[in-house]
């Protein structure tokens, strides 16, 4: 027993120094093993910091690209619509020369030609009627037909943007057919007398300003002021000629002008609204008062004094640009004439009844723009009232420099 105690107490320190020595190595693995986790975390946050840096390049790349692809396609865009907008503000432009202006244009030279129909008949009852059925008198039937031609040029300069000028001439000619039935109080027998006559008539100065230009919201509002002048054969003192039955009165000459200086002023708007452009005007006329040497178609000469009516005239219209280079147009207007004056020397003014006159029709027209600089301009209107013209039909042929 006492060997056994003995081997054990021997054995015993060898049993610790063991244990000990495997303590030490387990120590050492795990230290080891905590040092390449250390190491690891550290690369694993490296290579995490690396890839969301490539990915913030790659995000920055692409957006810088799709900038750069927005910027090419709306610099398409952009030169596409530049290459479009010419053709397509040449057609509004036409439009806006005929009822409107355009100021980006330095100088325009219009040449125009119109023709004007007019055609009247009168019932003219002299006596009386006897047991309220029998007519006991002279029954005449007038009727004047009138033909009218103006050839006329005008032209336009522009200061700048907001201020422009027109000068207006035009040539008239003139023929003019009146019948008369009831020759010897007949209803059968008719006599007719015709006239021809033609000149220059009234010269007209135009002053036109820009009050706002067109944009989203706004119409394009211009001002206008014209000054018209006593150039043409004035209609005052004309003699006349009486046929051998006494029933038919024809003037020697016809008028060219008025014979009085007249001054009007207004307002003109247009609004595209793509594809329709719509157009409007408002203006007021005033003629100044005039002494003539003989305002009477009786022989000798018998002063006075001659103030025509004052008048209002409005339009309202809308267009169509069908095209680059053609557009379709409808309009109506309507002028409103008051009473006249007119007094002989040494007398007052009075008015003269009748004189007033409500003239509108209604018309439609046509532009085209045959090249870069020169298009044509076709008209047609017919007369809603007895004082405009049955209808009428012109052409014009602006010139752009």
């Amino acid at each position: 027993m006492k060997k056994h105690a003995i081997v054990l107490l021997t054995l015993a320190p060898l049993s610790c120094l063991a244990a000990s020595a495997e303590e030490q190595a387990l120590q050492q693995q795990l230290d080891l093993l905590r040092q390449q986790l250390i190491q690891q975390n550290q690369a694993l946050h490296q290579i995490q910091a690396r890839l969301e840096a490539v990915k913030a390049s790659s995000n920055n790349a692409a957006a810088a690209t799709g900038a750069v692809a927005g910027t090419a396609g709306a610099t398409a865009a952009q030169a596409d619509t530049t290459r479009r907008t010419p053709e397509a503000g040449r057609s509004t432009e036409d439009l806006m020369i005929e009822q409107h202006n355009v100021f980006d244009r330095a100088w325009v030279l219009d040449f125009g030609l119109s023709y004007q129909h007019y055609n009247r008949k009168d019932l003219a009852l002299r006596g009386f009627l006897a047991l309220d059925a029998i007519f006991l008198g002279e029954i005449n039937l007038d009727r004047v037909r009138s033909d009218q031609w103006v050839a006329d040029l005008v032209t336009r300069y522009t200061i700048n943007d907001r201020w422009q000028l027109e000068l207006a001439v035009p040539y008239m000619m003139r023929s003019t057919n009146y019948q008369s039935t009831g020759k010897e109080n007949s209803s059968r027998d008719f006599e007719e007398e015709s006239v021809t006559d033609g000149g220059l008539g009234d010269l007209s100065l135009a002053i036109y300003y820009r009050v706002l230009a067109e944009d989203e919201n706004w119409p394009d509002l211009v001002w206008n002021l014209r000054a018209k002048a006593p150039t043409g054969k004035d209609p005052y003192g004309i003699e006349v000629d009486t046929s051998e039955s006494g029933n038919l009165i024809t003037p020697k000459e016809l008028a060219t002008g008025n014979g009085l200086w007249q001054l009007s002023t207004g307002f003109s708007l247009v609004k595209t609204l793509d594809p329709a452009i719509l157009f409007a005007n408002l203006n007021y006329g005033h003629s100044l008062k005039r002494n003539f040497n003989d305002i009477s178609y009786l022989p000798g000469n018998q002063p006075g004094s001659i103030q025509l009516g004052d008048w209002y005239e409005y339009g309202l219209g809308v267009a169509f640009a069908l095209n680059e280079r053609f557009s379709l147009s409808f309009n109506i207007n309507q002028r409103i004439t008051l009473e006249s004056e007119q007094g002989s020397e040494g007398f007052p003014m009075e008015k003269v009844t009748g004189s007033d006159a409500n003239a509108a029709s209604f018309g439609m027209g046509a532009t085209w723009a045959m090249t870069d600089k020169l298009s044509m301009a076709v008209n047609w209107s017919a007369g809603l009232t007895t004082d405009a013209p049955d209808y009428s039909i012109g052409i014009r042929f602006p010139y752009r420099f």
